[in-house]
């Protein structure tokens, strides 16, 4: 049986100064839009490729 996958959520405030040293600016809820569209990805990425139940 497996744990529910947690992830490290990183503040909005950080992302959004990650964009802008990489000269693009962001609103803090396009900031929140992007990170929820990684987050869920990465937990299907794992779900896929790690996650030993199906086995």
């Amino acid at each position: 049986m497996s744990q529910p996958k947690e992830i490290k959520r990183i503040p909005i405030e950080e992302v959004m100064e990650y964009f802008k040293s990489e000269g693009m600016e962001v609103t803090q809820e396009e900031a929140e839009a992007i990170m929820q569209f990684l987050y869920s990805l990465t937990l299907i990425v794992i779900k896929k490729y790690f996650d030993n139940d199906e086995e």
